[in-house]
């Protein structure tokens, strides 16, 4: 076996036998490999780095002379010095313990690398502390990065942010001219009842910008968004886009181009294919006022009165929040409609003083207008038991009324109220 020198760790004074601390410093002793220099435990028997065996404990050899001159009185004392320790400095090793085993150190560190078998020191306190505080910051800046994740997704998916992404992209492209990006955006039923050949023939070719997106008004799947429309060579003005959400999109209702069929078809008397087609734009956008409003006359000459209530009550409705062409001439002739199917069809004159009412706010009435009016509304308050507003009312159409027949049935109203002669 190769030779080994018990030696310590610190002062590097030599031993005679396998004490675990040095007697002259009380270092860590170790047992120096003679092949390599490695510093093993004093209990082993072959080297931890190069694997030689090394002698038994207990055997000393002396490490090499160090260098002087031949002949000088330094050169013949040797290196080490073999001392004896005195039983006192020795520590005896704990009952129970294997042969050969080292006795417990209080030092908290050896440069002899242990066994893996070999038990250790527990480490410090606040060790354990580190490791807590740690952990419990890992696990903080987790919950964290989580919380911010499911924040950012639900801000990204709110409504009125979705909507703006949409409508960004929908101006944008309109503006490139990209009409096949902006087509994309169209809603299923849009794109049944309109072609991209149709659409791209209805834009105009002047440039035009956009700034100021902002909702208008939103309400359960569906937001109008507004927004500055400058065209080159006119003023700047509010414009405005409607998207509804169809799935998990946000879409434009498109039927512009079959409303201009529509009012085509009406224009010409094509009244049943005007039909269809008011039907069907109005299912690709239930909030086109002007879509509805057709099929409010349409039901008015139909002569089906709940069909004209409700088609004509929605399209008023809509047209006080959506845009549309519709025309303060064409708001009181839905009124009108409403008016005459409350009082004459569905015999019901106090629904119907609410629109006659409405039919006389509107400015730049003729004589002729506010005296069918007033004679109208005259005659649901007589429905209604109500007189002293009958006769206000007759009293105020003999103001404005120039037809004699008029003057004539202004007159029966008087005699049904028992009022005397103007």
């Amino acid at each position: 076996m190769a030779s080994a020198a018990i030696l310590c760790t610190q002062c590097g004074s030599a031993s005679a036998a396998p004490l675990p601390q040095c007697a002259k410093c009380g270092g860590r002793n170790a047992r120096v490999c003679g092949s390599c220099g490695f510093q093993n435990s004093l209990a082993k028997n072959y080297c931890d780095k190069c694997g030689t065996p090394i002698a038994e404990i207990g055997t000393v050899v002396a490490p090499p002379p160090r260098t002087a001159v031949p002949g000088s009185p330094q050169s013949d004392i040797p290196a080490t010095v073999v001392k004896h320790i005195p039983p006192a400095k020795l520590k005896a090793a704990e009952p129970g313990a294997p042969r050969g085993a080292l006795p417990a150190s209080n030092d908290s560190w050896s440069a002899v690398a242990p066994r893996r078998d070999e038990k250790t020191s527990p480490p410090p306190p606040w060790v354990g502390v580190l490791r807590r505080v740690l952990t419990a910051a890992f696990a903080t800046a987790a919950v964290a990065a989580s919380l911010a994740a499911v924040w950012y997704w639900n801000e990204y998916d709110k409504p009125e942010n979705a909507v703006r992404r949409a409508g960004v992209l929908y101006l944008e492209a309109l503006r490139a001219r990209d009409y096949a990006a902006a087509y994309s955006q169209f809603s299923d039923l849009a794109r049944k009842h309109c072609t991209l050949e149709e659409f791209v023939a209805s834009r105009d070719s002047a440039a035009w910008s956009w700034s100021g997106l902002r909702i208008e008004h939103a309400e359960p799947g569906a937001v109008l968004l507004a927004y500055e429309l400058s065209v080159q060579g006119s003023p700047p003005r509010t414009d405005r886009v409607l998207f509804v959400q169809e799935s998990a999109k946000w879409v434009r209702p498109y039927n512009w181009t079959l409303m201009r069929r529509l009012e085509e078809a009406f224009n010409n008397n094509r009244a049943e294919e005007g039909l269809v087609l008011a039907q069907t734009a109005s299912r690709i956008n239930p909030r086109d006022p002007l879509a509805r409003s057709y099929l409010c006359e349409a039901a008015y000459y139909r002569k089906s009165p709940s069909d004209a209530v409700r088609e004509c009550s929605a399209a008023i409705e809509t047209a006080r929040v959506y845009p549309s062409s519709l025309s303060p001439q064409n708001l009181y002739r839905l009124h009108a409609i409403l008016a005459d199917t409350y009082k004459n069809a569905l015999r019901d004159p106090g629904s119907a003083l609410d629109h006659f009412s409405r039919m006389l706010s509107f400015p730049s009435l003729s004589p002729a207008d506010q005296c069918a009016i007033l004679l109208a509304r005259s005659e649901a308050y007589l429905a209604l038991s109500r007189p002293g507003e009958a006769l206000a009312d007759a009293d105020g159409a003999g103001r404005v009324c120039v037809r004699p027949r008029d003057a004539d049935y202004i007159g029966e109203i008087r005699r049904k109220l028992n009022a005397p002669n103007q």
